[in-house]
């Protein structure tokens, strides 16, 4: 399996690594970046908090999963108006990987990227159905899931603030 999607990763210029679950770190701290400094999805979006599960149940639900892929593109650097485009370029790769895994019979396999969900300008009121159900995802952050340290158990060489090369980060769950 991992060479299928290894291939496909490619194809969309991500890299992807396999990790243990037992290396995805979830803790309340990892959440809390999302209020400080307060993210303009905080609130305002249905997969952003307060609106997700507690930390504690997002890690019983992780016990559910038996391989993680990280998944990391590599970017020149971008401006601050730019980086939609490019967070929405990863998790166009990160939907395709999904896809697959679906195909060959993964039919937990669940991917998120990172940065909130982007699919529409504003979203749509909480007591509205979502305008894009089955691709709006929450942040890995958002479910306290810290990206920064599993990459960097990886040897994956993140810089903050990143200078001449940016690093955009997903995961795959299977």
């Amino acid at each position: 399996m991992f060479r299928v999607l290894k291939i496909k990763a490619q194809e969309f210029g991500v890299d992807l690594i396999p990790v243990s679950m037992r290396d995805i770190s979830v803790h309340e701290g990892v959440r809390l970046k999302c209020l400080v400094p307060q993210c303009e999805f905080y609130g305002t979006c249905r997969v952003c908090p307060p609106n997700l599960p507690s930390i504690s149940e997002i890690r019983d639900a992780l016990k559910y999963f038996s391989q993680g892929y990280l998944v990391v593109f590599k970017h020149a650097a971008v401006t601050q108006a730019e980086i939609n485009g490019v967070e929405m370029s990863l998790m166009k790769a990160v939907e395709e990987l999904e896809k697959i895994t679906w195909s060959k019979g993964y039919y937990r396999a669940m991917g998120l990227v990172v940065g909130g969900c982007k699919l529409c300008e504003r979203c749509t009121p909480l007591n509205e159905p979502c305008r894009h159900p089955y691709r709006a995802r929450p942040s890995p952050e958002g479910l306290g899931i810290d990206l920064t340290l599993l990459a960097r158990k990886k040897n994956i060489p993140l810089k903050w603030p990143p200078e001449a090369e940016m690093i955009f980060l997903g995961l795959l769950l299977l």
